[in-house]
């Protein structure tokens, strides 16, 4: 029920379960706004005149709803605990098969994780670190570059800079690098 509650502010879904800067933006803006036109409307009658406070009324109320629509569209009430399970259950068999060194199984898990949530930090970065010891190094740096895109990355800043950092590494024990053809990623990565 509390989950559905955060959906009647606009900005506050994204900062709940995101942590979206972006989303604390909104709510906050959003807050500021509505505290000032219920001043206007309440206590200050004069500040604003009664045509331009109506229209700023419509204005918060098509913000209201656009913010609601929104988040329906992109997404934003289907992430139920039955799939966050799902894909919790799929990233852990992705890390068993990593852990065992079953590279096409790991790899084949994680490309349906991305796949999945082109936004899924940690199975990307795994991602990453898996196409670098199948020594497919510009196959990893893009799913960095990609990574490092994301928002949600920021925590991970220091393992995408070591995993850079090996990937220099491995790039110099090549012996000739492999015409660009060669290393694209699979249909599935490349779907993300």
């Amino acid at each position: 029920m509390l989950r559905y509650a955060t959906y009647l502010w606009p900005g506050l879904p994204q900062l709940w379960f995101e942590g979206a800067w972006s989303g604390l933006a909104l709510a906050f803006g959003f807050g500021v706004l509505v505290n000032f036109l219920l001043l206007a409307t309440l206590i200050w009658v004069e500040l604003i005149a009664p045509p331009v406070l109506g229209l700023a009324w419509l204005a918060i109320g098509a913000i209201w709803v656009g913010s609601g629509i929104f988040v329906a569209w992109t997404g934003g009430l289907r992430d139920s605990s039955a799939a966050a399970q799902a894909r919790d259950d799929l990233f852990r068999s992705a890390l068993g098969e990593y852990l065992k060194g079953a590279w096409f199984e790991a790899e084949s898990l994680l490309g349906k994780l991305v796949a999945q949530d082109h936004r899924d930090v940690d199975a990307r970065l795994m991602l990453a670190s898996l196409l670098r010891h199948t020594r497919r190094p510009l196959e990893a740096r893009r799913q960095l570059d990609e990574l490092q895109r994301l928002e949600k990355a920021e925590k991970w800043q220091a393992e995408i800079d070591h995993e850079r950092q090996l990937l220099k590494l491995v790039e110099a024990a090549l012996p000739d690098p492999l015409p660009q053809e060669q290393t694209l990623a699979p249909d599935i990565v490349q779907a993300a």
